[in-house]
């Protein structure tokens, strides 16, 4: 308990603290929201072991690399390099679990994830940018090795595993806190509200911001679901109005959809009271008279605009002629190697150049068929084992505890990728989000092939193959001081 002193102490620097804010404010709300976000994050990092620290600094760094900022991106550019390497390298030598093996299918989604990134950094050889596709291809060496050491080495208990995706959502709320505010102060909520323009925050374009907040909501059900504090679910909550400001079409469905998928996973009880409550507030809304009201706004329309009336005439925004154009151009060059890692956007500029492309962008917008054209069939084989992966986790894992949201979160980022090109974006805090969670619910599942394997209606039982959480108490003691920072 604290001391009169430290209250005295306490109560003074807090009178101070929002003295000096109040004055920032009226010269520099930047200042203010700055301010704001170093002091909850040094908050935050008190209750983090060492190794949550460097992951939030590395998260910290991935964002600000992803920005439109350019003193943030330019500043992060190299560093968010150097923290991952260093967050593998701590990982790698921590402790783990000396005769174990990991089970049939999280080895299998291991080693994939390295083929992935040995046949990446390997297409320099041939690729049409050797030098830029050995950068990229050496970032996804860094991912696989995380991925790896995390199941092997520090994710032994699901103590640990939700303290550290519980610094992950942290982290990326905070952005997209930060987003929000950063858009007030600039006007740009305000203009997305008023003309429909698409809201990107301090992200680089609003398609990021989108696929950011669409990994942050289910992430912080999977957080709620551990802590039952509603308070975990604000920074959700703030991704799903900045998700909206986006005005992602793509986004917004692979959320909707993840969670019907999880209501309906959990069975009619849980879908019944989502119809319920959605046939309230349209009730309400209707007697009130508010619905005409609502539907009949500026924002609403031009919202709905998105969905029914695009730009370019058919609700693809032209990504099915991309499509169409970056399967011929595979076929029809290297179908078997592809024309290396990371290659895409100097790949379309010569495309352009030789009238292959109509439309002005970098990218394929869909990230399979990006990693089919940049790598061929060398590198579709261990991506369809990785997406096999992440659909058993979306149809096999357990719904208790925790494992509703991060299914939702699978299921999401495998149908984002649908229209974006960033399953491997090491540039970017997604795929640092992603494939660590399908890693995480991979290794609490079920496996029919030990005899040790975990009974499916006890998703906490002990497993020798890996990833288990052991059963008794005193045995998950040790875990939960190495997970501080999971909610309380």
């Amino acid at each position: 308990m604290t001391s009169h002193p430290g209250r005295l102490a306490l109560l003074i620097g807090a009178v101070v603290l929002v003295t000096v804010t109040a004055g920032a404010a009226v010269h520099d709300p930047l200042i203010t929201a700055g301010l704001v976000l170093l002091l909850a994050l040094v908050y935050f990092a008190a209750r983090m072991d060492g190794w949550q620290r460097l992951l939030a600094l590395t998260v910290v760094l991935l964002v600000c690399a992803a920005s439109h900022l350019a003193p943030l991106a330019d500043t992060a550019f190299y560093p968010r390099y150097v923290a991952v390497g260093c967050l593998v390298a701590w990982t790698a030598c921590l402790p783990g679990r000396p005769g174990t093996r990991l089970d049939r299918w999280t080895g299998a989604f291991v080693v994939a994830l390295w083929a992935t990134a040995v046949v990446a950094t390997v297409s320099g050889v041939w690729s049409i940018t050797p030098a830029h596709t050995f950068q990229q291809g050496v970032a996804l060496v860094l991912l696989a090795g995380l991925v790896h050491a995390l199941v092997r080495r520090r994710w032994t208990d699901q103590a640990i595993v939700i303290g550290d995706l519980y610094v992950v959502y942290l982290v990326l709320s905070l952005s997209v806190v930060v987003s929000i505010g950063y858009g007030l102060v600039d006007g740009t909520v305000a203009a997305a509200v008023s003309s429909g323009e698409r809201f990107r925050g301090v992200y680089n374009n609003p398609n990021l911001l989108s696929a950011i907040c669409a990994l942050t909501i289910p992430l912080g059900w999977a957080v709620h679901r551990q802590s039952r504090r509603r308070v975990q679910l604000l920074g959700a909550l703030a991704a799903a109005f900045a998700l909206v400001l986006s005005e992602s079409r793509t986004g917004l469905i692979a959320v909707l959809v993840g969670g019907l998928w999880i209501a309906l996973r959990h069975g009619m009880g849980p879908l019944r009271r989502l119809v319920a409550v959605g046939a309230t507030v349209f009730l309400l809304a209707q007697a009130f008279n508010l619905l005409p009201a609502i539907v009949g706004s500026s924002w609403v329309q031009q919202f709905v605009g998105r969905f029914t009336a695009p730009e370019t005439g058919e609700l693809s925004n032209g990504r099915t002629q991309l499509w169409q154009a970056a399967v011929e151009l595979w076929w029809q060059s290297r179908p078997a190697l592809g024309f290396g890692y990371g290659s895409g956007l100097y790949l379309f500029d010569q495309a352009r150049d030789n009238d292959f492309f109509a439309v002005g962008v970098s990218l394929v917008h869909n990230s399979y068929l990006q990693m089919l054209l940049e790598l061929g069939l060398a590198g579709a084989v261990p991506l369809l084992v990785l997406v096999l992966a992440a659909l058993r986790v979306v149809l096999r894992a357990p719904m208790s505890r925790v494992n509703p949201g991060l299914v939702w979160l699978v299921l999401t980022g495998l149908l984002i990728q649908i229209t974006e090109s960033a399953i491997f974006g090491t540039g970017q805090p997604y795929p640092y989000v992603f494939w660590p969670t399908v890693a995480a619910v991979l290794l609490g599942l079920p496996d029919p092939h030990r005899a040790d394997r975990v009974p499916a209606g006890v998703p906490q039982a002990a497993r020798a193959g890996g990833g288990a959480v052991p059963s008794h108490p005193e045995q998950r003691q040790p875990a939960r001081e190495a997970g501080t920072a999971a909610p309380r």
